[in-house]
């Protein structure tokens, strides 16, 4: 009998460290995928620098193609750059889009670790234009090998200034667009075929009612704030405000529910918690820059 219950130990002793090593070995495959540098070499992109605003009319999508593939600007960043005349930042973008990166993870909650980028200038890529109403998105923070990634809204353009909710234990809050520059990668997405007057009034509806949120992981799922009601509203910031009131929320869903509210389910997989994922894979979105991940 004493001989079975030693057994028994020594097999959950074996399977426990068989099940710590797993997760050790499945964390450390995914701290590989933190950046990711493109597969394909380098190419001459200094024709692009010396045109002039009125110039870029007359880009061919072969061009903005290759552009994408040096710089990671998607079309509607392209245009961006040339209205601002920042022409001369392109080497600079595809210097840093292409250069190696030092990364370092540390804890950031109990049980999930973040990814910054260290080295001497501590930062990757440039983020040289935006707009209010743009998201962010990353997968730099994980739980074990699972990238639960992290998301946030630009609701002043020209202070740079993002809206997100962090982490547990804090509530939504202004932070500087700065800090998405450190992190090993990083997209700025948009709203697809809206203007900019639409994306700012949402921009703004956030600024202006979703600070001081609490983080709550489970946003949308006990609270008595059903996902599925505001997406079937249509537009509940017309239709009914005031039930539109925040107890709590995450990352994700902090910018899923302000687009939510004027009409706009950024929710790709429709589920009941929305996560980073599904904002990037969205098909109302469109990429304006994109940095060491795979394009959705």
């Amino acid at each position: 009998m004493k001989k079975k219950k030693l057994m028994r130990r020594v097999w959950a002793a074996k399977l426990s460290l068989a099940a710590v090593l797993m997760l050790l070995l499945w964390t450390e495959a995914a701290e590989k995928k933190a950046h990711i540098s493109p597969g394909y070499p380098r190419e001459d992109i200094s024709r692009f620098t010396n045109q002039a605003g009125e110039d870029q009319a007359s880009l061919t999508e072969e061009d903005y193609d290759l552009l994408f593939r040096q710089t990671g600007l998607g079309p509607s960043g392209v245009k961006a750059l040339w209205e601002a005349g920042l022409q001369t930042e392109l080497p600079i973008l595809q210097e840093r889009f292409f250069s190696e990166v030092e990364v370092e993870c540390s804890p950031n909650t109990i049980v999930s670790r973040a990814e910054r980028l260290t080295g001497e200038e501590g930062k990757g890529q440039v983020i040289p234009v935006v707009e209010d109403g743009d998201i962010l998105i990353n997968f730099n923070c994980h739980f074990f090998g699972w990238r639960s990634g992290h998301a946030g809204i630009v609701t002043d353009a020209e202070r740079r200034i993002t809206l997100e909710a962090r982490v547990p234990g804090t509530d939504t809050a202004f932070l500087r667009l700065d800090n998405w520059e450190e992190y090993p990668s990083f997209a700025v997405l948009r709203l697809k075929d809206v203007s900019s007057e639409e994306r700012s009034r949402i921009a703004d509806y956030a600024e202006e009612n979703l600070t001081g949120v609490p983080y709550r992981l489970t946003a949308g799922l006990w609270d008595g704030q059903d996902k599925e009601e505001y997406s079937a509203a249509g537009n509940l910031f017309e239709a009914d405000q005031a039930a539109a009131e925040l107890s709590g929320t995450q990352c994700a869903h902090l910018v899923w529910y302000a687009y939510s509210l004027f009409g706009y389910d950024l929710d790709s997989d429709g589920g009941k918690i929305v996560t980073p994922r599904d904002i990037y894979e969205s098909p109302l979105l469109e990429v304006v820059q994109i940095y060491g991940m795979e394009a959705p």
